[in-house]
């Protein structure tokens, strides 16, 4: 009973709505610009400072996967069932034996914001995970903005 309540606390505290999250990373003073490239693109992200995540992690005694992690984080609810609004997230494991783990939630039911990009970068260690890092960028709506990922605001 006591590591179902470790792990209800963060889902309950994780479960405020789409803008109360964006104000919160809007207005935190630790973020930064980062650029990830691939193969075929630049793409650029805001940091997300992860301590008091990591904090809140390393309380849970529960066995948990990669994904489950970002669930913790972001949990995989759709806003309305209105629209083709959805939320897929994926995760691989990097040649350093980090796992990285993506979410994007996308097809928004807003008027500028399309969709957003959250990556994880994961370590696990004695069967705990530790965020190495969390970085987030978003896409507008055609004629809004950018519509490829990135960091500018939409219109």
């Amino acid at each position: 009973m006591k590591h179902l309540i470790f792990l209800l606390i963060p889902i309950l505290v994780n479960t405020c709505n789409h803008s109360a999250k964006q104000t919160e990373l809007e207005s935190n003073k630790s973020l930064v610009e980062s650029e990830v490239s691939s193969a075929t693109s630049t793409e650029a992200f805001i940091e997300i400072a992860v301590k008091e995540f990591n904090q809140d992690l390393a309380q849970i005694e529960v066995v948990m996967s990669a994904t489950d992690v970002m669930k913790l984080y972001y949990p995989l609810e759709v806003e309305s069932q209105e629209g083709n609004e959805k939320i897929t997230i994926q995760d691989e494991v990097l040649e350093n034996g980090h796992t990285l783990v993506t979410l994007i939630h996308d097809n928004f039911l807003d008027d500028s914001l399309k969709g957003e990009k959250y990556v994880m970068e994961l370590q696990e260690e004695y069967g705990r995970w530790t965020v190495i890092s969390l970085k987030k960028n978003w896409k507008c709506w055609a004629g809004r903005g950018h519509t490829d990922w990135g960091i500018e605001l939409c219109l």
